[in-house]
């Protein structure tokens, strides 16, 4: 036991020295660094000055698709570029190949207010006590960087997406809640709702939605409860599924589910997917149930250094679909939808 606790402080140190020596460079190199259609920018909103990457295809399509992706808690808009993390990097291709535009904002450090920095969350709803929450209006920030990047560029109205997982995800949860009509639809991964005892405010319409989550998730709860031992509770994911069935208007009366044959019998997952259509004037809601999935987006690459040196601490990652190409796949699929 003293062993593993020895590797698990050594592992957690390699991390952080590798972590820390990407950030320590600076601005500028990080700026001339950025792959190709890339930027960073920053907007004033609420007397702070706001940070984000953004992604714009060459050539520009006429009225183009826009994602909205957040990151996760304690991640940055950095997290999206790393060598280190596995999986969210897909969008990459996909945006040069579907003409997107990729809109990745920076979250705001909890501790100290940092905005630019790499240790940032999302206020996300739970409440204020919560290790790592902040108290800043993120969601008007949010939409004011949406109406400046539409501004900016012609940008399809109807195809804008939000999708995000831990913190990033249940920060997606709060934006179809609140501003719904800013979005055609969203895509959470290993989030659940806040356990509020006020209750969650139901959002104005209907907006379709996907959700991910790993029943062996050792920091977000599959069952509910505490997230990371300090950072808020969480209601359960049946119980959010089922209140998104619920706002949505979805038809469970019309529910499918099936599970997808197992492509890796080594990683020890399989994955169910629930399907409940939309109701009259209702949005659907899709559910990728991770059997045995942790706190991790489900790939079918192998994990990155990041994920291997971390697996103690995130359990396992489920290797049977592409997370990113899920959710891209539901995008589509809801904007042909009459």
């Amino acid at each position: 036991m003293i062993f593993r606790d020895k590797r698990k402080i050594l592992t957690v140190v390699l991390v952080l020295i590798i972590l820390t020596g990407c950030r320590l460079e600076s601005r500028k190199s990080e700026e001339i660094s950025l792959p190709e259609g890339w930027q960073e920018s920053s907007l004033e909103f609420d007397g702070i000055t706001r940070w984000y990457r953004i992604y714009t295809p060459d050539p520009l399509p006429e009225k183009p698709a826009l994602v909205l992706y957040l990151h996760g808690g304690t991640l940055s808009m950095r997290s999206l570029f790393s060598p280190l993390v596995d999986g969210t990097d897909r969008w990459f291709p996909i945006a040069a190949d579907e003409g997107l535009v990729l809109l990745v904002p920076n979250g705001v450090n909890a501790k100290n207010g940092d905005t630019y920095g790499d240790d940032q969350n999302w206020n996300d709803l739970r409440l204020d006590t919560s290790a790592g929450q902040t108290t800043v209006d993120d969601v008007g920030f949010l939409m004011a960087l949406l109406d400046k990047v539409s501004t900016d560029l012609p940008i399809d109205e109807n195809r804008i997406y939000v999708t995000g997982a831990s913190n990033g995800g249940m920060m997606t949860y709060r934006l179809l809640i609140d501003t719904p009509d800013r979005f055609t639809a969203g895509a959470a991964f290993i989030a659940n709702l806040p356990d509020l005892s006020e209750g969650l405010s139901m959002p104005e319409r209907p907006t379709p939605l996907m959700i991910a989550n790993g029943t062996e998730d050792p920091l977000m709860p599959w069952d509910g409860g505490v997230v990371a031992k300090d950072r808020g509770y969480v209601i359960s994911t049946d119980e959010t599924v089922s209140w998104w069935v619920g706002a949505n208007q979805a038809d469970s009366t019309r529910l499918t589910s099936t599970t997808l044959p197992d492509i890796n019998i080594d990683d020890g997952c399989r994955v169910r997917v629930d399907y409940y259509p939309a109701g009259e004037n209702g949005a659907p809601v899709l559910f990728y149930a991770l059997v045995g999935g942790g706190h991790t987006l489900p790939s079918l690459n192998q994990p990155g250094l990041f994920l291997n040196l971390l697996g103690w601490f995130l359990g396992p990652v489920c290797r049977e679909v592409e997370g990113v190409d899920l959710a891209w796949q539901f995008f589509k699929e809801v904007s042909e939808l009459p």
